[in-house]
C-alpha cells in the first residue's frame, strides 16, 4: 500500500493548479478557485491519505486540461 504523502505537498499542488485555501475546519482543510468545484482535503499528523491524494492529482489533471481547452 501507497504511504500517505506531505500536506505540503499536496497543497503545492493544488496551488500550483491555481487553487487558493480558503478555510480549515478542524482536519479538513478547504481550497477554492472560481469556476470549479471545493476541495476538501482531510489533514491528520502532517499527512493526507493516499486516497485523497489520487483525488487531488485527478483535480490538477482536470485543471490543465481546462486551461489549455
Amino acid at each position: 500500500m501507497p504511504s500517505d504523502k506531505r500536506f505540503a505537498q499536496v497543497r503545492g499542488m493544488l496551488e500550483d493548479a491555481g487553487y487558493e485555501l480558503v478555510r480549515i475546519s478542524g482536519s479538513h482543510h478547504i481550497f477554492e478557485k472560481p469556476g470549479f468545484d471545493l476541495v476538501s482535503i482531510p489533514v491528520h499528523n502532517c499527512k493526507v491519505k493516499q486516497v485523497y491524494v489520487r483525488e487531488v492529482e485527478k483535480i490538477v489533471r482536470d485543471a490543465e486540461g481546462d486551461e489549455s481547452s
